[in-house]
């Protein structure tokens, strides 16, 4: 049973004696939105604001039309579940400036909450464009930068700030919250609802997407779920859900119908086939397209880069490097421009450096070279215990094994500076947590080491540039059997912005070598692109 269905039943369930439903009240809320609101965007924008059959049906009929035995609403909150493009904005936006003139509340005070006070005027602003094209409204509502304000009720509508500081004094009629998958925790929220205690019947109107399986949205979801089970007895609450199952194969149109009530009116089915289609090819990308197109709550971590991609970057390079010939990359970059990634995640297992080699000319493929090394008295155990193929790998030359049971970064550093005979080994990242010390030894020896942290700020760019590089075919690695496990390993963390980074604590396994060739990309494309010369009248002409 689908939880529109199970939401219907649930107030079919009410005790007659309890509530009633009033049909004129319920009407005239649908009416509301045709007679005196306009949408405020895209190809419908100044058209009157007439709802959607779902959206009268399932939410603004029940939530308006239900009463308590004194004519109050019987529902006071209603939450509803819904992925991006229906119209949820735009109807939240209506919905509080329902709440503002049509319950005629003296003094009634309406906000808007979100993760942040930018994310909280999205709602508001949506009101203020709704005022500036009603006739009606205009007469009766005057818009300010911060507020609406409605004189003959001397009430107002405003959008608050992420926090709960500075909010005494409050006494909330009305309440809209927006991305409630977005919110740190639930204090703010909290403070404004104890806030609506006087009032005769406040209105809470709260509006998410899905996110990831922890923190206050998933804690909320999870008590939405209750609510329509009957584990959790809520009267007070609407909950409306429009959601793909977790089971239900993502890929079928059917699916996206299921999830997408507006589907071919606000939401196009062409969009979300081409985005489809991107997550397929990019595992990444399906967790986005769960989350924001299906309502599907996922994990945070995902799996990264494909390894079906990865392989495939030797067959589009083959006219430039033969493939599996990751043991002849050494010897056939000697000469060229390079910068290196160092990760020192551990000391008793995997170590790594990685060599990026920019292409020589515009739009060609990138050179990687990878350095592994390891503790020799980790590899039997690793072997028997964790099936990883440390002695094979090692006896191709694939691993640098050091002796002992820890990594002696003296032999890393040898390794390097034997590279940087080789190379015209430019600079030097390394994660500033746990390698200062050998950047400092770096700098004195001669090379130029510099700090590059782990955070989305300095992650972010060079890992998608990894990403479009393997998707286009433009890495050249010759099939190295460490780097490969490395990148068959690696999950990615994303934020709310869409950053993305490594996740080593995700991770199936070591993803030593990615780490290293995402910060040695990063500072290659850091770098300033060298001078291009050429000759012009017998003269060198540098640009």
């Amino acid at each position: 049973m689908t939880a529109i269905k199970r939401a219907r039943r649930a107030i079919e369930r009410s005790p007659c004696g309890r509530y009633w439903f009033d049909r004129a009240a319920a009407d005239a809320a649908v009416d509301f939105f045709p007679r005196y609101l306009r949408f405020t965007e895209g190809e419908w924008a100044g058209r009157p604001f007439v709802l959607e059959e779902w959206q009268a049906r399932d939410i603004i009929r029940p939530l308006f039309g239900w009463k308590r035995a004194d004519g109050t609403r019987r529902y006071r909150r209603c939450i509803v579940w819904i992925p991006r493009k229906n119209g949820k904005t735009e109807l939240a936006a209506g919905v509080a400036l329902l709440a503002l003139m049509g319950d005629g509340e003296a003094g009634g005070q309406v906000f808007s909450i979100a993760k942040d006070r930018d994310q909280a005027r999205i709602v508001f602003n949506k009101a203020v464009t709704m005022i500036g094209w009603s006739p009606e409204l205009s007469t009766h509502l005057t818009c300010f930068t911060t507020a609406i304000y409605c004189p003959a009720l001397v009430a107002s509508f405003k959008p608050l700030s992420g926090t709960s500081a500075g909010k005494h004094g409050l006494s909330m009629s009305g309440l809209v919250g927006d991305e409630i998958h977005e919110w740190s925790d639930g204090r703010l929220y909290t403070f404004v609802h104890q806030s609506s205690a006087a009032r005769r019947q406040p209105l809470e109107f709260l509006i998410s997407t899905a996110g990831e399986r922890a923190g206050y949205g998933w804690d909320v979801w999870g008590d939405c779920q209750k609510i329509l089970s009957g584990d959790i007895d809520d009267p007070e609450t609407l909950v409306v859900i429009y959601a793909a199952d977790p089971d239900d194969d993502w890929t079928l149109p059917e699916t996206w119908a299921k999830a997408n009530p507006n589907l071919g009116v606000s939401v196009k089915l062409e969009y979300l086939t081409s985005e489809c289609q991107k997550a397929r090819e990019l595992p990444r990308l399906e967790n986005d397209f769960k989350r924001y197109h299906l309502n599907i709550w996922t994990e945070q971590a995902v799996r990264w880069l494909p390894i079906a991609k990865w392989d495939a970057c030797e067959e589009a390079n083959k006219d430039v490097f033969p493939v599996g010939g990751w043991r002849e990359m050494a010897a056939r970059l000697q000469g060229r421009l390079c910068f290196a990634g160092i990760d020192l995640s551990s000391t008793t297992d995997l170590t790594a450096y990685v060599l990026v080699f920019p292409p020589e000319q515009e739009g060609g493929a990138w050179h990687v070279l990878p350095r592994f090394f390891l503790p020799a008295a980790r590899i039997a155990e690793r072997v028997r215990r964790d099936r990883v193929r440390y002695d094979e790998w090692a006896r191709a030359g694939a691993l640098i094994v050091t002796p002992g049971n820890v990594v002696d970064y003296g032999y890393l550093k040898h390794e390097l500076f034997a590279d940087a005979e080789r190379y015209r080994l430019r600079k030097v990242a390394l994660d500033p947590w746990n390698a200062t010390q050998l950047a400092v030894e770096i700098n004195a020896e001669g090379l130029e080491a510099v700090l590059f942290r782990q955070g989305y700020l300095s992650m972010s760019g060079p890992s998608k540039e990894l990403e479009r590089l393997v998707l286009s075919g433009k890495i050249i690695h010759g099939g190295h059997p460490v780097l490969r496990w490395n990148v068959g390993n690696v999950a990615v963390d994303s934020d709310a912005a869409g950053n993305i980074k490594p996740a080593k604590d995700k991770s199936t396994e070591r993803i030593d070598g990615v780490v290293g060739l995402i910060e040695g990309l990063g500072v290659a494309l850091a770098e300033p692109p060298a001078p291009r010369t050429y000759i012009q009248d017998n003269e060198m002409v540098v640009l």
